[in-house]
């Protein structure tokens, strides 16, 4: 009798994300409109709100954000305001403007969104953050 063959199956639920701080005087709305153009996306305020409990704080924070999902490519994209009404979304980086999330990035290459969004009018300086530094996202893109 033949020698039984065992297979493992093995599913990574790593999801790859990109974090970029972006400084910019532009408005949410403005920075997303431009986001728009230069990756032809369709970045929208959302309807929800993410909240998050910023530094032992006993509230809850409300933070609102424009979102984008490329069916096509199963690709997300999120914009988020740093400093809001109600307090900053990552104390660690204040002086940060937006934090710009590519989760499940298949449409565009590290090097050459960083080099897109440099050039981007209105953007003066945009930072690579390690994902790792940014758990609370993973929430918002989950």
């Amino acid at each position: 009798m033949a020698k039984v063959k065992k297979y493992e199956l093995v599913i990574d639920d790593e999801t790859t994300q990109e974090v970029f701080g972006v400084s910019s005087a532009f408005a949410d709305y403005r920075l997303a409109w431009e986001l728009n153009q230069c990756f032809e996306l369709n970045l929208t305020k959302s309807n929800e709100v993410f909240e998050i409990r910023p530094n032992k704080a006993k509230e809850l924070v409300p933070f609102r954000y424009f979102s984008y999902f490329d069916e096509e490519c199963l690709t997300r994209f999120y914009l988020i305001k740093n400093k809001q009404e109600n307090g900053t979304f990552h104390a660690e980086h204040p002086m940060i403007d937006y934090f710009f999330v590519v989760r499940e990035n298949y449409s565009f290459e590290k090097g050459v969104l960083l080099e897109k969004l440099r050039k981007i009018n209105g953007i003066v300086a945009v930072f690579d953050f390690p994902p790792d530094d940014f758990d609370i996202i993973a929430y918002l893109t989950s």
